[in-house]
């Protein structure tokens, strides 16, 4: 019965290898869905305005600072908005949004809003230099229906970004006039 001992050690060792072999080509554990994120918050402490986008980068503290880090993002923009804007912005870098990159897209698309608000719209604000002092500007009915304010009395202090449970990076911006 001793010669049988090499046998059943080489059917054990087979054996063994077929079940490793099996484990590495068959998932164990299916992929786990993504989770949501809970919101970040990047402050800018003097505030942005995004109608003087090259001096808010000047002023800017630690501006390669990796605030988002993700490369795609929408940046949603709903102030002073009647009909908010999606827009889809991608990082110059793929590690994510650096604090002056980060800057330089909101300042951009904000003013991407404005001019797509001129182009759409019949009723064209009266000029700044033609209202009174307390009176703002008009209500428009272009893409966006921008009311109250113009570019240059906006002053973005802080993003706050998540991610959903789907991905996607949502970037919503906290405005003051």
């Amino acid at each position: 019965m001793i010669w049988h001992l090499p046998y059943l050690a080489a059917i054990v060792v087979l054996g063994v290898v077929v079940v490793l072999w099996w484990l590495s080509r068959t998932k164990v554990t299916p992929k786990s869905a993504p989770v949501a994120m809970m919101p970040q918050r990047v402050t800018f402490d003097e505030g942005i305005r995004p109608a003087d986008g090259d001096h808010a980068l000047v002023r800017l503290d630690k501006p390669d600072e990796l605030v988002i880090p993700f490369e795609h993002a929408i940046l949603i923009i709903d102030y002073p908005l009647t009909s908010p804007a999606k827009v889809p912005i991608s990082a110059p870098l793929s590690i994510g949004f650096t604090r002056a990159a980060l800057v330089r897209a909101i300042c951009d698309e904000y003013m991407h809003v404005y001019a797509a608000e001129e182009g759409t719209s019949a009723i064209q604000p009266k000029p700044r230099d033609e209202r009174a002092d307390t009176e703002r500007r008009g209500r428009t009915d272009g893409a966006y229906g921008i009311w109250g304010h113009d570019l240059e009395d906006l002053v973005v202090t802080a993003a706050r970004w998540t991610r959903e449970a789907d991905g996607t990076i949502k970037i919503e911006l906290s405005v003051s006039a």
